[in-house]
């Protein structure tokens, strides 16, 4: 008799494809360009070598009809739910290496972009975590070509915690500064810090604080210099 499938290889997964237009108008244009947008689902977004099986509940995903998308970026699988706002960034970068330096330049980009729209005290963490108060507020992916790089960080606003715990399984890797704590007990929401914050107002206030086109010099030299 066959044996059983793993349950990942009867799921259908989707290609997250939703920052297509930013990065071909970026690679058109071949300059910085940034997308931000409030999430408009609850999904499920894989990274690129995510083992769904070890990272998700697919069971009760499929039950709820939750859909599963794969990132072109790395990481663990995170769920999106409708008060995330989503901060897209695509860019020429040279040469081929340099991710953790591209992925420092980028989030002190957006953490800046924070500090003028007057969100204070968000850091960056293991690789690349956004952080207030040793509690993570958003996470990133970076995605390299030759040449070329996209950075996307899902910011939590009013994310609902509820549905993280019950979709996502303990990441089989961590950094060092979660010390094995829960999803409820390792994240938070903007709004925790900010008390009425919604994903409307942070998107706004990032829109007019955001420029991608500043850093552009400094992404070429975080490229080159890998």
């Amino acid at each position: 008799m066959a044996g059983t499938l793993p349950e990942e290889n009867t799921f259908p997964v989707l290609d997250f494809d939703f920052d297509r237009p930013l990065l071909a108008a970026a690679k058109t244009a071949s300059s910085p360009m940034v997308s931000i947008y409030p999430f408009d689902r609850d999904a499920i977004v894989a990274g690129r070598g995510s083992d769904l099986d070890i990272e998700i509940n697919l069971s009760r995903a499929r039950a709820d009809k939750v859909p599963v998308y794969r990132r072109m970026g790395g990481g663990c699988s995170v769920f999106l739910d409708p008060g995330n706002l989503i901060v897209s960034l695509a860019f020429p970068a040279r040469g081929i290496g340099g991710i953790q330096a591209l992925f420092d330049k980028s989030s002190q980009w957006l953490i800046q972009g924070f500090a003028n729209a007057g969100v204070d005290g968000v850091y960056q963490d293991g690789i690349s975590d956004l952080v207030v108060k040793d509690r993570k507020i958003g996470g990133s992916c970076l995605y390299r070509t030759k040449g070329f790089a996209y950075y996307s960080a899902a910011i939590l606003v009013t994310p609902d915690l509820d549905k993280m715990e019950a979709y996502l399984c303990h990441p089989p890797r961590e950094p060092d500064y979660r010390q094995g704590r829960s999803h409820r007990d390792f994240v938070a929401g903007l709004n925790r810090f900010l008390p009425g914050l919604t994903v409307t107002d942070l998107a706004r206030s990032l829109t007019a604080c955001l420029d991608p086109s500043a850093m552009g010099k400094a992404f070429s030299r975080a490229g080159s210099a890998a």
